[in-house]
């Protein structure tokens, strides 16, 4: 009677790669909300700058950006006078709002006097490159 079989795993070989697929799955988990936050950052500076390229446009059309809009500054989220503003002139067909839609997330729109403007919006992380985690302002 021949006990030796080639052909199947030894006990060790299999504690092995269950270990393995165990640090690997606890490595991606880990790793996911980070994932998460740094997509959703990149969304956010997309969405600022179609928002800034609207709003130049919108001010080649008419000399002004869209005012009065005082501190604490208007929210942007598709639906409000901005983006209505940017959407009726025909210089964009939507505005998307934070993809979180969570204090202090969201993009804050402030101009006077429409001769300039501020647009705020909050980075998670720091992982894009000429953006600070947090608060970033951006202008004409």
């Amino acid at each position: 009677m021949n006990l030796e079989n080639k052909n199947s795993f030894t006990l060790i070989e299999l504690l092995v790669v269950i270990t393995i697929i165990g640090i690997l799955s606890t490595l991606i988990l880990v790793n996911i909300p980070n994932i998460r936050a740094k997509t959703r950052d990149t969304r956010r500076v997309s969405d600022i700058k179609s928002i800034q390229e609207g709003l130049a446009m919108y001010y080649s059309n008419n000399q002004l950006y869209p005012f009065p809009y005082l501190e604490p500054g208007q929210e942007i989220d598709g639906a409000d006078p901005v983006s209505t503003a940017l959407i009726a002139d025909g210089v964009m067909h939507g505005v998307s709002g934070d993809p979180l839609d969570d204090v202090p997330y969201g993009y804050s729109y402030i101009s006077v006097d429409g001769r300039d403007y501020q647009v705020k919006y909050h980075l998670e992380t720091d992982s894009i490159q000429g953006h600070n985690q947090g608060e970033n302002i951006v202008k004409p």
